[in-house]
C-alpha cells in the first residue's frame, strides 16, 4: 500500500507486509517520510478504525526503510489498515491500504 497524511500531517511512501518463514513483517519502503511526531507507533486498523491491541512497535525513523515482525499471535487476516499513530494524542498520522 501507500501512506496517505491524516491530522494534518504528511506521511508518504510505500509499506508491504511480507511473509517471512511463518511470520509476517510490516516493512516501510524507502521511500517512506513522516513530518514528525512526539509518539508515533505502527499498526494495525480496519476501515479507518485504528486498533490498538494490533500495534507493533514504535516507530523507528521518520523516513526511510524499516521493517516491524508481526507477532505471531496477532492475527492479521482481519486487517485492512497499516497505521502510523499518534499514542499521545489518539490520532492517525497516516493509513496506507493493504491490497
Amino acid at each position: 500500500g501507500t501512506f496517505t497524511g491524516a491530522s494534518d500531517h504528511v506521511t508518504t511512501g510505500t509499506v508491504s507486509l511480507v511473509k517471512e518463514g511463518d511470520q509476517y513483517v510490516v516493512v516501510l519502503g524507502a521511500d517512506f517520510s513522516l513530518d514528525g511526531a512526539p509518539d508515533p507507533k505502527v499498526g494495525f486498523g480496519t476501515s479507518g478504525n485504528y486498533d490498538i491491541k494490533a500495534q507493533l512497535a514504535h516507530l523507528k525513523s521518520f523516513s526511510g526503510e524499516q521493517s516491524y515482525k508481526v507477532p505471531a499471535g496477532l492475527n492479521i487476516e482481519g486487517y485492512n489498515e497499516i497505521y502510523i499513530w499518534c499514542e499521545k494524542f489518539s490520532v492517525p498520522l497516516g493509513v496506507a491500504k493493504i491490497q
